[in-house]
């Protein structure tokens, strides 16, 4: 889903597509800082990190697409933006929500994803229709119209059936 808010990012040069992934320059949040403390790296709130966000558009979220989208980044900050030294990458997706791996296999691409990251935060507020937007691109229709074709569609839609709850997780990783 393009949003043309989305896309003013590129042009302003605060968001970067580097491979599968996209990496937008900003700054560390409060929930974040504080695990990223805890695992002894010196940054705080306020510090820079890069974002991470996932479009939906662009293939599989292989392990050796992720791998090169971070090294490029790694690449990429480093060359073109030396003055701002990033060395976390954080990321807030309904992708980092735990639940998933009761229903996706060990070895799927989405937990593969997930098990980069370092859960910072998972709030306790639901945000059910998140995934059901980006996995079906609609959340006009009611669950039990959903298809239930792929794994992770029956994922979705069986755990909010079930009276499940989804939520955005928020985890970082080192850059």
């Amino acid at each position: 889903m393009l949003r043309p808010r989305w896309l003013s990012l590129h042009f302003h040069g605060e968001l970067y597509q580097l491979g599968r992934l996209q990496f937008q320059r900003g700054r560390i949040g409060t929930w974040t800082s504080g695990s990223i403390a805890a695992e002894g790296l010196p940054l705080g709130p306020g510090d820079l990190g890069l974002g991470l966000h996932i479009p939906d558009f662009l293939g599989p979220l292989t392990p050796k697409a992720c791998d090169r989208s971070l090294a490029m980044a790694r690449d990429f900050f480093a060359r073109h933006c030396s003055e701002e030294p990033y060395a976390v990458v954080t990321c807030g997706s309904w992708l980092l929500d735990p639940q998933l791996k009761q229903y996706l296999p060990r070895d799927s691409n989405i937990v593969r994803f997930q098990e980069r990251f370092r859960i910072s935060h998972l709030p306790t507020e639901p945000e059910d229709r998140t995934p059901v937007r980006f996995v079906f691109g609609t959340d006009d229709l009611p669950f039990d119209r959903l298809p239930r074709r792929t794994v992770l569609e029956r994922a979705v839609v069986d755990h909010l059936r079930d009276g499940g709850h989804w939520y955005v997780g928020h985890g970082w990783l080192p850059l």
